[in-house]
């Protein structure tokens, strides 16, 4: 079950003005990404403690749009992946209880957006 957006993902050429933005202009608080190199992947909090956008260095120059993804709070893990696998959906999975307290789900919408369920404490 779906519960709310958990956070959104953004690739970019020029993580420093990336950051900057969000930081000066929104005021979110810019930190590195759990056990990740700065310069590659940062994660934008609000004042409450929610990591509300991820940023990473874009891989391709050519890489399409700035959105890489977009990750929902769920919960229900068995279930969610039993109906994703017998609508015969492509699903990758990553178990992250151990470092970051949660498990995940990625897959694909119809349109080829790249979607990430959060499963936390399920």
């Amino acid at each position: 079950m779906l519960h709310g957006l958990d956070h959104v993902n953004i690739s970019t050429g020029d993580m420093r003005q990336t950051l900057a933005f969000f930081e000066e202009m929104l005021g979110l608080r810019a930190e590195a990404a759990p056990q990740q190199d700065p310069a590659l992947n940062s994660w934008l909090y609000d004042s409450t403690g929610n990591d509300l956008v991820h940023v990473n260095l874009r891989e391709h120059p050519a890489q399409d749009g700035p959105i890489n993804h977009i990750a929902f709070s769920c919960s229900g893990y068995d279930d969610m992946r039993q109906r994703l696998t017998q609508a015969g959906l492509a699903i990758t999975e990553l178990d992250n209880r151990k470092t970051m307290g949660v498990r995940q789900i990625f897959l694909r919408g119809p349109e080829g957006a790249r979607i990430e369920l959060h499963f936390r404490g399920d």
